[in-house]
């Protein structure tokens, strides 16, 4: 992590664009951030139909409040930018951070342990397998189930209780299987790298848009489901690129190095492979982001899969349809939108720039 750091604080004194980028992007969150504490003169769903497609810096544009214009309902453009940005933000931000963890801990292993690296009780395996099947009804089906039927927080917590407790019996009957049967103390070896080969072919095969067009029709629209299928969809980019940066950090002499000497699995991954996996990862994380914030206003610009009165970019871009000659319902909330993601690529590309530059030194 300190290696990451001094490489943004480079870049930050030694390029004017990337300082440019960031500076963009920490204004634009922190106005998503403090946006209910700004003095907005509406809200974003509030209707003046009374001013319906007003254009920007017009007389009756500014005599009535709306500075930056109206849609096709009279709603306030520029309030349906700030919270349109804030839509976005706490949509990829969670869902790119959840696909990158998720991608670097099953790539990291894949490319650490290999096809037989990792061996484990067949008591332990069990566990295992019988804890994710907790999480995946408990954890997952239930409270999107709950939330679905407009049960609230209680019934959801009460859910992930009801997980920690299967879980802690599911460990207390494995130990006493270990205790009763020698079978189950035999040691196996896992095929992580299959596994998680097997498992990324068979989500890339399928395409994320397909995938949302088939929720959509069977279930009403909710960002939840959307943000765990985008979820589930994005972490096998981020596990191939860690699993291929694995895989060359253990063939350098200095790993090699630690493993003659003894060092634990868990110190070789700490303290040796995590350090020089941060940079590629961080990097295909601001790329990511970049792409996931288009894909969030053009779901929500052809309305699949997102509710109707979610506050976003391509919402607002929509809403031109009622007037092909209002440009200002394209060109500010989709110059707000380009600006964001050309800031995104242009930290990436910095920052590919700079890791290359160090690994080939």
């Amino acid at each position: 992590m300190r290696k990451v750091w001094q490489s943004i604080k480079t870049l930050w004194k030694a390029h004017l664009g990337f300082k440019l980028a960031v500076l963009y992007l920490l204004l634009l969150l922190t106005l998503a951030l403090l946006l209910p504490l700004l003095p907005l003169n509406f809200g974003p769903n509030y209707l003046d139909l009374e001013h319906a497609f007003l254009s920007p810096f017009s007389s009756e544009a500014l005599a009535s409040g709306h500075v930056f214009g109206t849609d096709n309902l009279g709603r306030d453009l520029l309030a349906n930018m700030l919270y349109g940005a804030r839509t976005a933000f706490f949509i990829a931000l969670p869902v790119m951070s959840l696909a990158t963890l998720l991608g670097l801990l099953l790539g990291t292993g894949a490319g650490f342990y290999g096809a037989n690296g990792l061996v484990l009780p067949r008591h332990r395996l069990l566990f295992f397998a019988l804890a994710l099947l907790l999480v995946l009804y408990y954890g997952l089906y239930l409270p999107l189930y709950v939330f679905k039927l407009g049960m609230g927080l209680a019934a959801a917590g009460l859910s992930v209780a009801f997980l920690l407790v299967a879980i802690a019996l599911s460990w207390a009957a494995t130990a006493l299987l270990l205790k009763r049967f020698p079978f189950w103390r035999k040691a196996n070896a896992v095929p992580v790298d299959q596994f998680v080969l097997r498992l990324t072919e068979a989500l890339s095969s399928i395409p994320r848009f397909v995938l949302i067009l088939v929720l959509a029709s069977f279930v009403p629209p909710s960002v939840a489901l959307l943000s765990l299928l985008l979820v589930l969809t994005l972490w096998p980019s981020a596990a191939r690129l860690a699993r291929a940066e694995m895989l060359r950090i253990k063939g350098l002499p200095y790993f090699e190095a630690a493993q003659s000497i003894g060092s634990s699995p868990r110190r070789l991954l700490w303290r040796h492979a995590l350090p020089n996996l941060l940079g590629p990862v961080l990097v295909a994380f601001t790329f990511g982001l970049g792409g996931l914030l288009a894909l969030e206003s053009t779901l929500s610009f052809l309305n699949i899969g997102v509710p109707t009165t979610l506050v976003s970019w391509g919402r607002t871009i929509s809403n031109i349809r009622g007037n092909t000659s209002a440009w200002w319902l394209v060109a500010l909330p989709g110059g707000l939108l380009s600006l964001t993601v050309l800031a995104l690529y242009t930290c990436s590309h910095y920052l590919t720039k700079e890791f290359r530059t160090k690994s080939k030194g």
